[in-house]
């Protein structure tokens, strides 16, 4: 009798630790589950952002391209207004004979003509004074 008492008390005991064991892989394959489901996220989450780093970069790469194109049109623009200066200043070199020759003319008309009522002209702007040095 005893033995089947014992017999008894086992069986119970082992099918309370069943149910135990039952329930913890349960509860482990619920977590397993979840820890599944955060990985999955994480993996599209950095997918994600893999690709927008990937857009930023050939932005950065598009825009770097745009920047250089400005920078070589700015010194193709700076350039040729050097270049348009230099011919300007050339010119006003070559131009002071006709303009004194011109100007010697101008004042010998105003002599001949009679003084008027007319203010004096304006005196000359500090541009003007350059220009006229050469």
């Amino acid at each position: 009798m005893r033995l089947i008492i014992l017999s008894t008390f086992a069986g119970v005991i082992l099918a309370g630790c069943n149910q135990q064991t039952e329930a913890d892989l349960a509860v482990c394959k619920s977590e397993l589950n979840k820890a599944q489901a955060e990985a999955t996220a994480a993996k599209t989450a950095q997918a994600t952002a893999d690709q927008k780093a990937n857009a930023l970069q050939q932005e950065i790469a598009s825009l770097s391209g745009q920047v250089t194109q400005l920078q070589s049109a700015v010194a193709q623009a700076n350039t040729e207004a050097s270049k348009a200066e230099a011919e300007q200043e050339k010119k006003a070199v070559s131009k002071p004979a006709a303009k004194k020759s011109a100007s010697v003319a101008q004042s010998a008309a105003q002599q001949q003509q009679p003084p008027s009522n007319q203010p004096p002209p304006a005196p000359l702007t500090p541009e003007e004074r350059r220009r006229s040095k050469f």
